[in-house]
């Protein structure tokens, strides 16, 4: 079960960056940690919720970033 939620989310985040470019890719990345998260939480799979909330919370840190930076280059 596991290696089908591993290929449903690198499908995620290849169909994010097919529809929306390079930003589909955090996109991507941000709803497949959200379900790799919903999984390990069911399956009570520590290590899986471990590694998809670090990759939330590092794609999250990158999507502020980045629209700090746009807002700057704005001025």
């Amino acid at each position: 079960m596991k290696n089908n939620i591993l290929i449903t989310m690198g499908i995620l985040i290849l169909v994010g960056l097919a529809w929306q470019g390079i930003f589909g890719v955090a996109a991507g990345i941000l709803v497949a940690a959200i379900i790799g998260i919903v999984y390990g939480i069911v399956k009570k799979n520590k290590q899986f919720v471990g590694w998809c909330s670090a990759a939330l919370v590092i794609d999250l840190i990158l999507i502020i970033l980045f629209f700090f930076g746009l807002s700057h280059y704005m001025d």
